[in-house]
Order: C-alpha cells, then structure tokens, then sequence
C-alpha cells in the first residue's frame, strides 16, 4: 500500500526519504526523462508502424515517464493503435503525492488527470488499468521486481530502467532481473537507462543486450542505450500445456455467445482491443439470466494467502471497482459492505468502497456500447474453410471461418468464438469436456421491516440494505445454493432457507415479510474457480501429454494444441459481477497478443485445460 516514503528536498526536488535519492531532476525532471527515455528507444520512430505497442518500465516512481510517454504516443501513433504499458513499483506514492509531484508540467496535464483518474490504492500483485477510452492500458506490478516480472507474460518493443541509482537500491538492478528482461524482449528491442554503472551495462551484455555510452543530461555526464540482439523470440515461461495460443488478427470478426454479464464485459473489451464484435443471446435482453437480478453486489472471498484463489481476489475487487466506476459512478447503489465470518456472526471486515451495484444499469450502459443479435438461440458452432476471392492477384484463399447455427440455418460467420453462455457453455460439442455444473440459486425480496441495515452484510448469506423495487423499498437477501438443479420456480423453502442465513447478520429480519424473489441458474467449477482461455483439442492434449502420470521431470513436451480460435470464459459462480471485468481484460489479452493483466500462476489457474491435465497427472 502506498506509504509517506516522499520528501520534498527542495520546493521541486521529490526524494526518498527510504533510499535517499530523489524521483527526477532538479534542473527539469521532464527533460531529463524526454532525453534519455524518449531519446533513448528512437521514440516516436519506434512505434510508427506497429498498432499494439508494449513498453516495459523497471521503476513507476512519480509517474513521470509514463505520462510523457502517453503525451508523445497519443499524437504520433497510428490510428487506432494501441500502447501497453508495464511498470513495476515496490513502494507505490500515494495519489496525492503523485498529483504534487505530476503539476509542474502543465503540458502534461491532460495526461496526468488520466492517470490520476484510474490511480487507486494498489496492493502487492498486478493490476491493469485502461486510459484514453482503452487506447492505453497500464498494467501496474505491485511488488518486489525480481518477484513480480517472472509472473509476467508480455512481449515487450521496448524498456527503461528506472529504479533509483544501482548503489542506493542494487535490488533493482540484478542479474535476475535482467535476465527477464532478455525473456520478454522482441528481436532488436531498445533499452534506456539514466545509469552508467559499468556492472549495469556487463550485466546486460552478458544477457543478449547491446550497450553503449551516451551523453547524460545537465550535470550527469553519461547514461546507457542499448539493443536486445537476442535472436529468438520472447519465451514462454509457464508450462507447455498453459502456452497462449497465437493472436488473431487486429480487425478480425469475434462472435461472443451469451449476453451475460461475462458476454458484455467480454465483448467490450475486445472491442475495445481493436476486434469487431457482436454478441449473441437466446433472450429478448442481455444480463437476463444470472446476472439479471434488480442488484448485486461486490463481495470478495477473502484469503490472506497466495493462493490461486486469494491472488485472483485481490486482483478482482481493485479491477471491477475502477470498471463499474468508470462506465458510472451512479452504479453503484450503496457503498459500505460489511463481511463476516461464514461461520460465525463475530469477527467482521468493513469494506467501505464495495458494496450493491445496480444490473440494469450496466446492462443499459454496455448495451449502448455493443452490437448485440437478441432472441438467437446459437445451437452448434462449425469451422470450415471459407473461400475468398483475392481479386488483386486473381486467385482463391482458404480461411477457417466459425459457422453459427440455429438450428439448421447458419445465423452467422466469425474469425473467433468466445463462449460466455454460463451453465449451457457446454452444450457445444467443442465444449463438452468441461466440467461444469449448473446451480440453482434464489433470492428473497423482503419488506423494509424495523431496523433495515445500513449497508450489504456479507456471510453465508447476505443481506443488501433497502432499494426501490417497483415503487416499494425492498430487501434483497440470498441466496440459496443446490447443484445439478434446473428447476427456476420459486420455493418457500429456499425463502425460509434464505430468511434462516439473513437473520444470522440482521437480528431484526422479523419484521419484514417475503414480497417476491427470483431464481436462476449459476455455473461452477470443480475447484470453484472461473474458466478463462483457450479451448484445448482434447485428442491432441490426450496424445501430447499421456505420460504426464509418470511425473514430468527431464521430459520435453511440446505447447498446447487448441481448436483454432475457440475461447470460454464460464464458470463465475455466485461472483460473476466482481470477476467479470477482469477475465474479460484477460481474454482480450489472450485473442490479440498483448500481456496478460494477471500474474501467470493465476492465469494457468484459470485456463480451460486444467481439468485434463490434473485427470492425465493422476491416471493410473
């Protein structure tokens, strides 16, 4: 969490009071950075003829070169391009440090305010952050370097290192480090740094990085520029079985198959990425099945460990927060959540930033956004060739293309599937080896009764303070939970089961009455974890990796073979509106190649072919 780490040396000095050194310079911080960070990786020649563009900086500090480098990327990027911006930060400042240190450059100011505007507490782990309307996205690595940057899987067009001087924190300048740098860096990437040190730039060398001396600025006589003349491309640093797959073109055709609230958020972030998208639902409206009910809310299983499941938590909360807040703060119906123990009405965490979010109008706001074909029941997915006419050269091309049925008609044609479609995710014969399980779950609409609470309580049950149902204050409480149920009547059972839970965080529930409800099914794992990814060739997986039951030490396996351009996120159980935003920045990343938003073990955490590989570990 960020800490009062920053002094102001001088009236425009910012210094660590920790390491002794300070953020940028006193002649002109912004000079200094335009000279040997711009300068020094060819900017703005180096991103003139790419669209996605990745920057990876060692050091966040003020924010300073990252601002300035949005400032010069903005105004001569291609059209339509898109930056990645990775940047690493042990002790990030607070935000109103970061705005004192971000004012004296009023040119920058338009930049600053952006990211000012996404800049919240950041706890240890990765977080990414989309500016400019997901032009730019930040993806923030909160924590040790030498921790973090092995998480990370990115292919990165450029660096700067910018930690403080090698001698005041030589942690940030290892060999370790480095050696990820030379992992993650494309053929002929350029580095730039403000230091000199001679065993910077040995250390460097020594991992495929070309150095050389350049003239410093002001009163530092020199700093180092370099080339990664590393001829392989980056390398993946997971398991074979969790390799992503290759990126579909910018530009490309993307049908997304549901309209819940993984459907939309999905959709909207591969629109955002460059994809042309339509999304698919069997309903009259979107979000009108799981994610359909009047409010929701944000509410976290907690974990204190680093876990799969805590790690992707934390990530989750920060992530949907900054989402729901940007589409509109007016979202959100109360803030205040009050969680407690699931077995016990004692001991309790106050989360004042979560709390009830309102569905229709998410619902409202990305349909607004999106290209959606409403009432089409997608039964069965095809891919075959496709023949184009190449008129300029008179010839024919074969293309897969993705065929969308209805039945016996083909409703539509598309590059790539993402299928969203919760529990009936698994109706397609692509898909059938998932293992997933559909669960019933019904909540409780009660009068406002004596004493209604002030904010969401949170247990085995929740509790979601009055709102207005059609024109009558209402309490929402739920909900009830049984698996492999389809049935979407509604039960007193599951009322009094619901009533039972709630009045274990609100004593005075015995004063209100059940008015109404709602039932609908919700899609789990095995493990209770999303799936997110690539859809594995189950005959491939079986033939590639049968002797995982032997252990894998000292075997070579090749990477993982998917159906071409089949992706699935399912899954999201009783949390589909606090996971959502960020599988969604997950898939995007997936389909267009740029880095994962997520640390790698959270990533393989989620992926499709998981299930397989455990059931082909433990075959006998």
């Amino acid at each position: 969490m960020p800490d009062k780490d920053l002094h102001w040396k001088t009236e425009k000095t910012p210094a660590s009071l920790r390491y002794g050194d300070i953020y940028f310079s006193a002649e002109d911080g912004l000079l200094e950075s335009r000279h040997v960070f711009l300068n020094g990786i060819d900017a703005p020649f180096i991103w003139q003829d790419k669209d996605r563009f990745t920057l990876l900086e060692n050091g966040f500090g003020t924010g300073l070169n990252f601002i300035m480098t949005c400032h010069s990327w903005l105004r001569t990027a291609p059209p339509g391009a898109c930056m990645t911006y990775i940047t690493t930060e042990k002790h990030p400042l607070n935000k109103d440090d970061m705005a004192q240190c971000l004012s004296f450059w009023p040119e920058l100011a338009e930049e600053a305010c952006e990211l000012l505007r996404v800049y919240d507490p950041l706890g240890q782990g990765f977080h990414q952050r989309n500016l400019f309307e997901g032009r730019i996205k930040i993806i923030f690595l909160i924590g040790e370097s030498a921790e973090m940057l092995p998480q990370l899987e990115a292919h990165v067009d450029a660096f700067y290192l910018d930690g403080f001087a090698p001698n005041r924190n030589p942690d940030m300048w290892t060999a370790e480090i480095f050696s990820d740098m030379a992992r993650l860096a494309r053929p002929s990437a350029p580095i730039a740094t403000f230091t000199a040190a001679g065993f910077v730039r040995r250390g460097l060398e020594k991992k495929g990085f070309q150095m050389h001396k350049t003239a410093g600025y002001g009163q530092k006589r020199e700093s180092l520029r370099g080339i990664y003349l590393g001829k392989q491309p980056p390398k993946p640093n997971g398991k074979p079985w969790f390799q992503r797959p290759a990126p579909l073109a910018k530009g490309s055709h993307i049908a997304v198959i549901g309209g819940g609230i993984a459907g939309l958020t999905t959709g909207l972030a591969l629109q955002n990425s460059g994809y042309k998208v339509i999304i698919y639902d069997r309903d009259d409206k979107p979000m009108n099945r799981a994610s359909g009910n009047p409010v929701g809310i944000l509410d976290p299983s907690l974990s204190a460990s680093e876990s799969p499941e805590g790690c992707l938590a934390r990530a989750a909360v920060s992530h949907s927060l900054n989402f729901y807040q940007s589409l509109n703060p007016d979202i959100f119906l109360h803030h205040g959540l009050m969680k407690f123990a699931a077995t016990s009405p004692h001991g309790t965490l106050y989360f004042p930033e979560l709390g009830a979010i309102s569905p229709p109008e998410i619902r409202r706001i990305l349909s607004e956004k999106l290209s959606l074909k409403m009432a089409t029941n997608i039964t069965h997915i095809v891919q075959n060739e496709t023949t184009q006419n190449k008129t300029t050269q008179n010839k024919t091309t074969q293309n897969k293309k993705w065929h969308l049925f209805e039945g016996d008609e083909c409703c539509a044609v598309a590059d790539a599937i993402v299928i969203c479609g919760g529990p009936d995710s698994i109706n397609f014969a692509q898909s059938h080896h998932i293992p997933l399980d559909p669960v019933r779950g019904q909540i409780t609409y009660l009068s406002q009764g004596k004493n209604p609470p002030k904010d969401v309580l949170c247990g085995k049950g929740y509790v979601i303070p009055p709102l207005n149902l059609d024109g009558k204050m209402t309490i929402v409480t739920g909900a009830s939970f049984h698996r492999g149920d389809r049935d979407l009547s509604l039960r007193a059972e599951d009322h009094m089961e619901n009533i039972t839970q709630a009045k274990k965080l609100w004593p005075d529930i015995g004063h209100s009455t059940v008015i109404g409800g709602r039932c609908a099914l919700r899609a789990y794992s095995p493990d209770h974890l999303p799936i997110c990814g690539p859809m594995p060739d189950l005959a491939q997986y079986h033939s590639s990796y049968s002797t995982l039951k032997h252990g894998p030490k000292h075997k070579e396996f090749p990477p993982a073979s998917y159906q071409p351009n089949l992706y699935i996120t399912a899954g999201l159980g009783a949390r589909g509106f606090l996971v959502a935003p960020l599988l969604a920045d997950i898939m995007a990343a997936l389909i267009s190649g740029a880095p994962l938003p997520i640390a790698r073990k959270i990533y393989e955490s989620l992926h499709p072919g998981r299930f397989l590989i455990r059931k082909l570990s433990k075959a006998k």
